[in-house]
């Protein structure tokens, strides 16, 4: 089952004050076995978004997240998190929208969602190859 959820709330950040912080959407995946193939299956569900709907944006990398950005012209960006959690991977992906249309950043978020359970699905390959887990909790 897909966990996702917006925050309309405010955030703490890490110093402790609060910060207003809408138009998040948050995705929670299954874990995955390590972090070099929770960073592939990112970059592939970006790459395969951008093949699918378009847009100039990029790919950022860091040891342990994945950033898609300017997924909707400059207003949206999304980041996966292969974040480690007792031995296994737990992959979450952050999407942002930096205008007021949450309907937009929620049907992106929801894209990659669902190209994030493809890759899966094919072991690292977009629509085919044979079941894996990881896919939506």
């Amino acid at each position: 089952m897909k966990k996702t959820f917006s925050l309309t709330l405010g955030v703490i950040a890490l110093t402790g004050n609060v910060a207003q912080a809408e138009g998040w959407t948050v995705t929670d995946f299954s874990s995955i076995a390590d972090r070099a193939t929770c960073m592939n299956y990112a970059e592939t569900t970006f790459n395969t978004y951008r093949q699918r709907f378009g847009g100039d944006g990029f790919t950022g990398r860091s040891n342990w997240t994945i950033g898609g950005y300017d997924l909707r012209g400059e207003d949206v960006d999304g980041l996966f998190i292969c974040a480690d959690e007792g031995g296994a991977v737990a992959p979450f992906l952050v999407v942002y929208n930096y205008d007021d249309d949450s309907d937009s950043r929620e049907a992106i978020a929801d894209r990659l969602g669902d190209i994030w359970d493809e890759v899966v699905d094919g072991n690292g390959v977009p629509g085919g190859g044979a079941p894996a887990s990881g896919g939506l909790k």
